[in-house]
């Protein structure tokens, strides 16, 4: 009877011990849509993406958000490639006094260890965070991360970038069983 319910238990744990978090692409008005989805209970901490394109290059990214996750503006907004560079805070308050300046994107630094060449090239690291303060603040368990503007047709595909975490769950005892997604994205 033991033997049982030690296999009962372990079962239990094994069947919550994970979420799967699906990263996908879509080809929506000519631009790469990178989605995200999870089946987790709690939003997803933060992305390291290493997205490639089989032909031409990517050369923009857009609509993704800036700064705090809030509910009127939710998502992943803190990039941390980019944040000591674009980002000022006050040190007596510790608050940032704007998180638009135009270089305060989610794209890695092609210079730094393990990114990939960044735009004007086939591939790009994106770094996305999330930072919020209450749970109606807190991202969606789906939603856009960022549209890519490509040079020519080609297919898309997106992979984790491990030296920088791949995908980082609030709940880091918890395993992500990633789903990478391609596309081809004809703009």
């Amino acid at each position: 009877m033991k033997h049982w319910v030690f296999f009962w238990v372990v079962l239990l744990i094994a069947g919550t011990a994970s979420a799967t978090v699906e990263i996908t692409v879509q080809s929506v008005n000519g631009l790469a849509e990178i989605r995200y989805k999870t089946t987790a209970e709690e939003p997803i901490s933060a992305f390291a993406l290493d997205i490639a394109v089989d032909a031409g290059d990517i050369i923009g990214i857009s609509d993704f958000i800036r700064g705090e996750s809030t509910a009127a503006a939710p998502g992943y907004g803190i990039f941390p490639a980019s944040f000591s560079a674009a980002i000022t805070v006050d040190p007596e308050t510790g608050e940032v006094a704007d998180w638009n300046p135009e270089d305060y994107t989610p794209l890695a630094n092609p210079a730094h260890p393990g990114a990939l060449g960044g735009l004007n090239t086939p591939g790009v690291t994106l770094e996305m965070g999330a930072l919020y303060a209450t749970a109606a603040d807190a991202p969606a368990l789906e939603g856009l991360l960022c549209k890519l503007t490509l040079s020519e047709a080609a297919n898309v595909t997106i992979g984790l970038n491990e030296i920088r975490g791949g995908i980082v769950l609030k709940n880091a005892t918890k395993a992500v069983e990633p789903v990478l997604g391609s596309a081809l994205v004809t703009p």
